[in-house]
């Protein structure tokens, strides 16, 4: 008599990890609601002030292209003209009257220059900068100054960013080409089944190329749309 055994093999779903590398406050907020992935953080950098005053005494509004630098105002309440709802609300929260200008350097420049403010503003940045966008504003004819007012210190890698690295199925979301290029430096090679999702073409860029072939691109270069874009590689979003 023969007996005939057939074996099942049953395939083990593997959760993916999901690694932030952003400064530890951004990266905790932007973990909050999302479910599914084991969250890893391991900061590549840190937002750290440069000193700089903040003058606002002959201001009229203000430029914001990154909510970093809400956290380095003085108390006011004048206009904010900012790239992105995430700045905006934070600028609103800090009690300015703020508006999106822009979802990017590039839009905001547009925007303002399209229906220029009769104000003197101040673009309060960090010291790493793109886009020129005090001195094309200026050229077009607006009343501009600027201040370095905080700098993205980076960090070196920690031992739970390079084990994360080895971790199959990870996802990197990464929200600005500093922050990429960063990786890109701290992370030499990556293993095949690892997902990068840019916040921008121009994130996407900052990449080797070989980087680049396994990185999606957010739809917009919104926090949504970045969530979106990560649901789309199995995290699932539980609050918005």
């Amino acid at each position: 008599m023969t007996c005939e055994v057939t074996l099942r093999v049953m395939q083990v779903h593997q959760t993916p990890t999901l690694l932030l590398t952003r400064p530890r406050p951004a990266s905790e907020r932007f973990a909050r609601g999302l479910t599914g992935v084991e969250i890893v953080i391991a900061p590549l950098m840190e937002i750290v002030g440069t000193g700089a005053r903040v003058e606002l005494n002959g201001v009229d509004g203000l430029i914001l292209t990154s909510e970093a630098a809400v956290g380095f105002l003085p108390p006011s309440t004048l206009p904010a003209y900012c790239v992105g709802p995430r700045t905006a609300t934070a600028a609103r929260a800090a009690g300015l009257q703020a508006e999106v200008a822009g979802l990017t350097a590039d839009e905001l420049v547009e925007n303002l220059t399209a229906r220029p403010p009769h104000d003197r503003l101040l673009h309060v940045h960090g010291t790493q900068t793109r886009g020129d966008v005090a001195a094309r504003l200026a050229n077009a004819g607006l009343s501009v100054a600027e201040v370095a007012a905080y700098d993205q210190r980076r960090l070196p890698p920690s031992e739970v960013f390079s084990e994360a690295l080895t971790r199959p199925h990870l996802i990197v979301p990464l929200f600005s080409p500093r922050s990429a290029s960063i990786f890109a430096e701290a992370a030499p090679s990556l293993r095949a089944d690892t997902r990068l999702v840019a916040l921008s073409d121009a994130v996407a860029d900052a990449l080797p190329p070989e980087m680049r072939r396994q990185t999606r691109v957010a739809s917009m270069p919104t926090g949504k749309d970045m969530r979106i874009a990560l649901e789309l590689l199995g995290v699932e979003l539980v609050s918005p």
